[in-house]
C-alpha cells in the first residue's frame, strides 16, 4: 500500500492530536485522584509544555527532523511517545505518590510531559516544512483533537489507565501514516519495526489488562485497597467504595469527598443537615442537591418526608446505587416517595415549577481536603449568591433552605447567606439564620420569613436532643465577627482584618473554598511552609506558573542565545563553506511577541469561554467533550477560512481579526455571566444552541491567527517557525496558570478583559508581510501525490524527483 505524503501527513498529525487529547485527559482524571485537583488543573497544562520543549528543541536542532528523513523521524518520534506514553502510566499505577514527596511529583509529571515534548517536536517539524498547507493541516489537527475528546467520553468509562493506554495505541497509530508517507523513492523509510513493536505492545497491554486488570492505580488518597470494594471510574471521577462498617459502606470521590451508603436495615445517626425537618418534621416537599450515596435522602425519609426529589451530577453515582448497592441500600433511588434527577442543580431549581418546604444542599467535601486548600480551584456554582438566591426563590414562604460545609467555613457561609437574602429582600438577615454543628460540620439554615421566638425555640430543643453545638442564632451570634456578617452590607467592612477572605462568592468569582484575601497573596505565595500545608491549590499553580514562564523566557531568548553561541564557535574554528547560511536566523522580535500574545490570549478566553459555555450546556458528564469539540472544529474551520487570503493582505487581516477578538472579550466581560444565569430558565436545546454561538464566535476568530501568523513568518522566515510555535505554547501554559489566579482573586470578568488586552497586543504585534512575498511557492511546489505517475517537465533522467533545499516534502 502507498500512500501520497500529504495524506500521510494529515492523518499522522489528525491521529497525534487525537493521542495527545485523549492522554491530556486521562492523566487529568488520573493525577486528581493520586494528588488531589490541583495537580489536576496543573496537568491541563502539561500539553503546553510539551509542545513548548518541542519546538525549541527542533529551532534549536533543525536536523533532528528534516528532509529527506522528515516522515522517518515523524514516525520515530510517535511510537517514542507511545511508549513514553506506556511508561508513564505504569510508573503511575504500579507505585503509588508520597505524600509530601516534591521529588517524586517532579519526577511523575516529568515522565508525563515526554509524549507531549515528543509528539510536538513532531508537530512542530509538520508545521515548519508544510507550511503553505498549514490551513489544512491546523484543521486535521483540531479535528484530530476534537476526536480525542470523544474517545476520552468512551474511553473514560473503562477507566482513566486504560483510556491513556488508548492514547498510546493512537500514537503509534500515528505513527503508521507517517511511515507509509516515507514510501516513497528518495525519502528514507521510517523504522517499520519500531513502529510496529509498540502498535502491538499498547494494543496487547490494553487487551490483557481488559482480560485481566493490572492497571489498579496504587495509593489513592485516603482508600487502602483492603478496604476498596469497588473502584469505577466515570466520565467525572473515579468512584470507590469501601467494604461496608457497621451498617454503612463510604463512597469517595477523588479521594476529596465522601457520601454513606447505608444499609436499608439501619438508622441515619444525627448531622448537623437534619435541623432542615426541625420546624415542619413530616411536610414537605424537599429537594436534595447532590444525592450521593444517599444519606440525606435516608435522614428526609426518616423525618417522615413522603415526597423527595435528590438531584446528583454524576452518572457513575447514580449507576452505582441503581446496581451493585440497589439491594444494599434498598432500593433507595426507586423507592416511590424518591424522585431522581440528573442534572445541574442549579439549572433544575432554575427550571423546576415546584416549591419546596426543605431544600436540603450537603457537602460532601472531607474536612482534610478543605483544610488543606486541595479544593481552592474548584468552582462551586451552589455556594454563590446568585446560586443561593435560586434556591431561596423555588422555597415556599415558610420554607428552610439548609446548606452544610466544613466547620471553619461557616463565617463565609454566613456572609454569603446573608448577602442572598439581603439581595432576595430581607432586611435583617441575621433573623433569618441559625446554625449548629458537629463532627467537624456545620449546618446553616436559612428562611424566606424571619424565625420566630418559637422556631428559634424549637431549633435549639433540636441542637439538644441531637447533641449538636449551636453555631449561629439571632439572638446569640456567638462571636463578634459573625454578627456583623450577618448584619454589614460588606463582608470587608465587617471584618477588615480577616485572615481569611469572607467575601461572599459569585458566579463570577465561584470559588468558595478558596479563602487567601487578594491583600495577602503576595504574603502567602512566599510563604513555602503555609503553601505546602495549607494552600496546596496556590502552590501547583505557582509551580505551573513558574516553570512556564521560565521556558517561555527561554524560548523567547533562544534566538539571541543561538547567535552567540554560533560566534563562539566561528572564532574557535574556521567557518565551513556555507556555514553563514546555515546559522540561526536573526531575532524577530514582532514575530516572537505576536505568538506569545495569541498562545496566551486563546488560553485565557478558553478558561473563562469554556466555563461559560460548560454551564450553558445541559448534558449530564458529557459536557465537556461536546464543549471540546464545538471548540475545537470551529477553530480549525477558522484556520481554513485563512487559505484564501493573499500573503499581502495578511498583515491586516491579522490584525483586524485580533482587535475583533479584544472587542469580544470586552463584551464578553460584560455579558457572558449575566447570560449563563439567565438561561437556566431555558430548556436543553435553547441553552446548547447559546453554547454552540458562544464557543463557535471565538472559535472561529480565534483559530484564524494561527495559520495567519505561520503565513507571514514562513514567507520571511521559516526556520523561526519551530520558535514560534514553541513560544505560543509555553505562554499558553504561563498565561492558564496567571489566569486561574486571576480569575480566583478578580474573577472571569476580569481574566476576559486581561485576554482582550493581550489580544491588542497581538494586533499591534503582528509581523509584517515580506516584501515581494508571493505564496510560499516553493513549499507549494514540494508537494506531490502518488497519482503525479509522469515526471515533472525539465526532470533529468536519474535526478531526484525533488524540489530544492527549500522546499522539503517531495
Amino acid at each position: 500500500m502507498r500512500v501520497c505524503q500529504r495524506s500521510g501527513l494529515f492523518s499522522g498529525v489528525a491521529a497525534l492530536a487525537c493521542a495527545t487529547v485523549l492522554l491530556e485527559i486521562a492523566l487529568t482524571r488520573i493525577h486528581g485522584a493520586l494528588f488531589g485537583q490541583p495537580h489536576a488543573f496543573v496537568t491541563l497544562a502539561l500539553s503546553l509544555v510539551g509542545a513548548g520543549l518541542g519546538g525549541a528543541l527542533l529551532y534549536v536542532a533543525p536536523s533532528l527532523v528534516r528532509p529527506p528523513a522528515l516522515f522517518a523521524r515523524m514516525a520515530a518520534l510517535s511510537a517514542l511517545a507511545s511508549g513514553a506514553t506506556l511508561a508513564a502510566i505504569i510508573l503511575l499505577a504500579q507505585r503509588g505518590p508520597a505524600p509530601g514527596s516534591l521529588p517524586w511529583l517532579a519526577l511523575v509529571y516529568a515522565a508525563c510531559t515526554v509524549p507531549f515534548a515528543l509528539a510536538g517536536l513532531a508537530l512542530a517539524a509538520a508545521i515548519r516544512h508544510a507550511a503553505a498547507e498549514m490551513p489544512r493541516l491546523y484543521l486535521l489537527d483540531l479535528v484530530g483533537g476534537s476526536l480525542g475528546g470523544l474517545a476520552a467520553a468512551a474511553a473514560l468509562r473503562a477507566g482513566a489507565p486504560r483510556a491513556a493506554l488508548a492514547a498510546a495505541i493512537f500514537f503509534a497509530v500515528a505513527g503508521v501514516f507517517f511511515f507509509l508517507g516515507s514510501r516513497r523513492e528518495g525519502e528514507q523509510r521510517a523504522p517499520g519495526g519500531l513502529v510496529a513493536t509498540f502498535v502491538l505492545g499498547s494494543a496487547v497491554l490494553l487487551a490483557g489488562d481488559v482480560g485481566a486488570p493490572w492497571l489498579r492505580l496504587a495509593g489513592l488518597r485516603r482508600t487502602t485497597p483492603d478496604r476498596t470494594e469497588i473502584e469505577a471510574w466515570s466520565e467525572r471521577s473515579l468512584i470507590t467504595v469501601d467494604r461496608p462498617r457497621a451498617g454503612a459502606a463510604m463512597l469517595r470521590i477523588d479521594g476529596v469527598a465522601a457520601s454513606p451508603i447505608l444499609d436499608a436495615k439501619a438508622t441515619p445517626p444525627p448531622q448537623p443537615e437534619d435541623i432542615a425537618y426541625a420546624l415542619h418534621r413530616d411536610q414537605g416537599p424537599t429537594l436534595v442537591v447532590g444525592a450521593g450515596g444517599g444519606r440525606e435522602v435516608r435522614a428526609a425519609l426518616k423525618a417522615g418526608q413522603k415526597d423527595v426529589v435528590a438531584v446528583e451530577s454524576d452518572r457513575g453515582v447514580v449507576e452505582l446505587m441503581r446496581g451493585k448497592y440497589a439491594e444494599f441500600s434498598g432500593r433507595l433511588y426507586d423507592r416511590p416517595e424518591v424522585h431522581l434527577a440528573l442534572g445541574d442543580a442549579r439549572s433544575f431549581a432554575r427550571r423546576t415549577p415546584l416549591l419546596f418546604r426543605n431544600i436540603v444542599i450537603p457537602s460532601p467535601e472531607t474536612a482534610e481536603a478543605a483544610a488543606t486548600g486541595a479544593l481552592a480551584l474548584s468552582e462551586s456554582r451552589l455556594a454563590t449568591v446568585e446560586g443561593i438566591g435560586d434556591f431561596l426563590a423555588r422555597l415556599l414562604p415558610e420554607g428552610t433552605l439548609v446548606v452544610s460545609r466544613p466547620e471553619g467555613d461557616l463565617d463565609r457561609l454566613l456572609a454569603l447567606t446573608a448577602a442572598a437574602l439581603r439581595r432576595a429582600g430581607a432586611a435583617e438577615p441575621k433573623d433569618h439564620l441559625f446554625a449548629c454543628s458537629a463532627a467537624q460540620r456545620t449546618a446553616l439554615l436559612a428562611r424566606r420569613a424571619p424565625l420566630a421566638r418559637a422556631d428559634i425555640d424549637a431549633l435549639r430543643r433540636h441542637c439538644r436532643r441531637h447533641k449538636l453545638a449551636e453555631a449561629f442564632a439571632p439572638d446569640r451570634p456567638q462571636t463578634p465577627i459573625r454578627a456583623r456578617l450577618a448584619a454589614a452590607a460588606d463582608a470587608r467592612a465587617a471584618a477588615p482584618d480577616a485572615t481569611s477572605d469572607l467575601t461572599p462568592p459569585t458566579d463570577d468569582r465561584p470559588f468558595f473554598s478558596y479563602a487567601v484575601p487578594p491583600r495577602r497573596l503576595p504574603a502567602v505565595l512566599v510563604d513555602w511552609r503555609a503553601l505546602r500545608a495549607e494552600h496546596t491549590g496556590l502552590l501547583a499553580l505557582s509551580a505551573l506558573l513558574a516553570v512556564a514562564s521560565v521556558l517561555s523566557a527561554l524560548t523567547a531568548l533562544l534566538p539571541r542565545l543561538a547567535a552567540r553561541a554560533g560566534r563562539v564557535l566561528r572564532r574557535g574554528a574556521a567557518a565551513a563553506p556555507g556555514a553563514d547560511a546555515a546559522a540561526p536566523p536573526p531575532p524577530r522580535a514582532r514575530a516572537l511577541a505576536f505568538f506569545a500574545a495569541i498562545g496566551a490570549g486563546f488560553a485565557l478566553v478558553e478558561l473563562a469561554v469554556f466555563r461559560h459555555a460548560l454551564l450553558l450546556l445541559d448534558l449530564p458528564s458529557h459536557e465537556l467533550p461536546a464543549a471540546l469539540v464545538i471548540l475545537l472544529v470551529s477553530a480549525g474551520l477558522g484556520g481554513l477560512l485563512t487559505a484564501r487570503v493573499a500573503p499581502s493582505a495578511a498583515a491586516g487581516t491579522t490584525a483586524r481579526v485580533a482587535e475583533a477578538l479584544a472587542a469580544a472579550a470586552a463584551l464578553g466581560a460584560v455579558g457572558l455571566v449575566p447570560l449563563a444565569r439567565w438561561s437556566l430558565g431555558l430548556g436543553s436545546f435553547p441553552r446548547a444552541l447559546l453554547a454552540v454561538v458562544l464557543l463557535a464566535a471565538f472559535g472561529l476568530l480565534a483559530g484564524s491567527l494561527v495559520p495567519l501568523g505561520v503565513k507571514l513568518v514562513a514567507a520571511a522566515s521559516p526556520a523561526l517557525l519551530p520558535l514560534c510555535w514553541a513560544l505560543s505554547a509555553s505562554a499558553g501554559a504561563a498565561a492558564m496558570a496567571l489566569g486561574a489566579l486571576c480569575a480566583m482573586n478578580l474573577g472571569y470578568s476580569a481574566l476576559l478583559l486581561g485576554a482582550g488586552l493581550t489580544y491588542l497586543l497581538a494586533a499591534a504585534t503582528v509581523p509584517p508581510a515580506a516584501a515581494g512575498a508571493a505564496a510560499l511557492g516553493d513549499a507549494e511546489r514540494g508537494w506531490r501525490d502518488e497519482r503525479d505517475d509522469a515526471p515533472p517537465a525539465g526532470e533529468a533522467a536519474g535526478a531526484r524527483p525533488d524540489v530544492p533545499e527549500a522546499a522539503p516534502i517531495a
